[in-house]
């Protein structure tokens, strides 16, 4: 266990550091001993548990500490700027966001090392991913369980039948939308379609609040049903009786309410 002097020089230069984040001292040190720490990390420590707790000043203080590194880390080995905020959301993903069952990862943050370096070990991981995943699947088809959701939902007979005529040109003009999406909105859409977590816990990993993530989520799905209804029209020709039926199948599956698109 730390001495209480050498402890307390520590955490209050880590008060210094980052005064807007709030943790109970007794809170600190019991997480201090429990990893078996080093002093020299309780400013990391200080702000991870903040971050656990969801806490916006302490997510804030992440992003510009740490997930604004990332650019800088992978610059030799990476010049899309794509895929490199591709990574800081994935980053972001893996170290903030928790689920019922389970706590963000930043809370196993052991304060054994440094958590910048922590971080570095994340982004580098889903770097190396990214770039698997796009080796398996070329053609961009990671996307396949957002396009599910937007092709699957139980229509009418007369759209079961459209569906059934115009399946596979909808769910190419799905994904095509989905991949003109900002990195943000596309991860967005997966945390709330995909992974099903609560807007809130979705602003905590932002440090936003839940208004407006649903804010960004409308205007990510208005993007994708406009970008897909565009496409097959144009692909098809369609009459307007035909283009607002489609969009009602888009619309539906994606659990979209768009009067102001019709």
């Amino acid at each position: 266990m730390a001495a209480p002097d050498s402890f307390e020089h520590a955490l209050a230069a880590a008060r210094v550091a980052l005064p807007d984040v709030e943790v109970a001292d007794a809170a600190i040190r019991a997480a201090l001993d429990a990893r078996g720490g080093a002093l020299a990390h309780v400013a990391d420590l200080l702000l991870a548990l903040g971050c656990a707790a969801g806490q916006a000043a302490a997510v804030r203080r992440f992003d510009d500490l740490h997930v604004a590194r990332i650019a800088s880390w992978l610059a030799p080995i990476e010049r899309d700027a794509a895929v490199i905020d591709e990574v800081r959301q994935r980053v972001r993903t893996r170290a903030l966001v928790g689920d019922a069952d389970r706590a963000p990862r930043i809370a196993d943050y052991s304060a054994r090392g440094p958590l910048g370096a922590w971080v570095r070990v994340i982004a580098l991981r889903e770097h190396a991913n990214i770039h698997r995943d796009a080796a398996r699947d070329p053609a961009g088809d990671g996307d396949d369980a957002l396009v599910e959701r937007a092709t699957a939902a139980e229509p009418s007979p007369e759209l079961a039948a459209l569906r059934g005529r115009y399946l596979p040109l909808m769910s190419d003009a799905v994904r095509a939308a989905l991949r003109a999406l900002p990195p943000r909105d596309r991860t967005l859409m997966r945390l709330a379609y995909v992974d099903g977590l609560a807007l809130d816990a979705i602003g905590r990993m932002y440090a936003v609040n839940k208004s407006t993530v649903s804010r960004w989520l409308a205007g990510a799905r208005a993007q994708v049903v406009a970008a897909t209804i565009a496409h097959v029209r144009a692909e098809l020709h369609a009459s307007e009786a035909e283009a607002e039926s489609l969009l009602g199948l888009v619309r539906s599956s994606l659990e979209l309410s768009l009067p102001g698109l019709l």
